[in-house]
């Protein structure tokens, strides 16, 4: 069973929350870079994807949004700095199988720029859209002055499942939408990560993550800018909501999300999907609309008989 989201979103059969570490080493934005460029060049002609976004994490800028009081941990263990959220959408578990199938290319590519990653999985009516009214739902990277932060929470070992997933769903998203300094407010709550269950291994990639530092869901919340952001921080309404979720939850990792970049949304790889999004922003500052047309698409989309 699916359920359409409050804001007339096509219903999913999953929502994938891939958690990113970068390699030892390798600096954020360089992994930033590679992750949107090259290995997005594999990702996007993988079958089967309904939306794929891809959100650069910053942990320092998560620092903005409001704490939840002293009861609730926000500071991060020193393995547990990640710096990417590939969320990725499926309609259908047949398209959620064939995209794992053909997945051995983006695999293989994920040593040159990952040490760890964690794919979580939100089912059904456990994905949900309580509103949106962001200026763009395929953004290229630039959020246009917008503020988005994600809240990645970890349940209190004396509340029980079902009940954090009914605070969340039932009270917390309605809440927080309710509030006219929010954009957006839209949910994953997440099936448990079975270590035993991985089958799909990159070489040197870890896959593996300790039961007590997951996640049981992330709240994706979006301002119209800093002013409406301290405006929500400092408002009754934040407070009364901040009080009822941290009677649910024994940490939440803040991260602002710098930059999201859509390669696929309803069903249809983007331009940036296609062409890269260095490409698909040269495209649109210079208004390019013969780039964008049929003709062109169909020479990019052709096969090449060639290569050296």
């Amino acid at each position: 069973m699916t359920e359409t989201n409050t804001n007339g979103d096509t219903p999913v059969h999953v929502a994938m929350m891939n958690l990113l570490w970068p390699r030892d080493g390798l600096p954020v934005q360089d992994f930033w870079d590679y992750w949107v460029g090259a290995h997005t060049q594999i990702s996007s002609r993988l079958p089967a994807i309904h939306q794929y976004f891809q959100h650069q994490l910053d942990p320092d800028g998560g620092r903005l949004f409001p704490s939840l009081g002293d009861t609730v941990t926000h500071e991060y263990e020193s393995d547990e700095l990640f710096h990417g959220d590939a969320e990725i959408t499926f309609l259908t578990p047949d398209d959620l199988a064939r995209f794992a199938a053909a997945l051995n290319p983006l695999m293989q590519d994920e040593r040159n720029v990952f040490s760890k990653t964690i794919s979580y999985q939100a089912k059904d009516r456990n994905t949900r859209t309580f509103k949106d009214a962001t200026q763009d739902d395929s953004p290229n990277g630039d959020l246009g002055g917008e503020q988005k932060f994600m809240l990645y929470l970890r349940k209190r070992d004396d509340v029980e499942l079902d009940e954090f997933r009914r605070t969340l769903i039932d009270d917390i998203g309605s809440a927080l939408a309710a509030l006219d300094t929010v954009l957006k407010v839209r949910i994953r709550l997440l099936e448990f990560y079975d270590n035993d269950a991985v089958t799909l291994l990159a070489p040197n990639v870890s896959n593996w993550e300790d039961p007590a530092k997951q996640y049981q869901g992330c709240i994706e919340i979006v301002f119209s800018g800093a002013l409406a952001r301290q405006e929500f921080a400092l408002s009754t309404g934040w407070s009364a909501i901040a009080v009822r979720l941290a009677a649910v939850v024994r940490t939440v990792h803040r991260q602002q999300a710098l930059r999201t970049f859509t390669v696929y949304n309803h069903g249809k790889v983007t331009l940036a999907g296609l062409r890269t999004p260095q490409m698909a922003d040269q495209i649109k500052r210079l208004g390019a609309i013969n780039q964008k047309g049929s003709e062109v698409i169909s020479l990019i989309l052709r096969e090449h008989t060639n290569y050296q």
